[in-house]
C-alpha cells in the first residue's frame, strides 16, 4: 500500500511474522523519524486490514504501543 492511495494493504496469513517485524522495526526507528512521516505511518496503521478489523480506542492503543516501546 502506497501512501496516498486508497488501497487497504491485506497479506497472507503465512506473512504475518514479516509484517510483525516490520511493525517492530518501525517503532525501533520511530525517535529518529521526521514527525510527518510519523503521522504517515499512524494513519496508514488506522487504515490497515487486519484479521481484528475493529479494534476499540485504535488511535489510543497505537501510541500507548509506542510509548511502552521508548522507556
Amino acid at each position: 500500500m502506497a501512501l496516498g492511495e486508497d488501497k487497504v494493504f491485506k497479506y497472507p496469513a503465512e506473512d504475518e511474522c514479516l509484517v510483525r517485524r516490520l511493525g517492530s522495526g518501525v517503532m525501533a526507528a520511530w525517535p529518529h523519524l521526521p514527525p510527518e512521516a510519523r503521522e504517515k505511518i499512524l494513519a496508514e496503521a488506522k487504515l490497515a486490514w487486519d484479521r481484528e478489523h475493529f479494534v476499540s480506542k485504535l488511535p489510543d492503543k497505537l501510541a500507548a504501543i509506542i510509548k511502552r516501546r521508548q522507556t
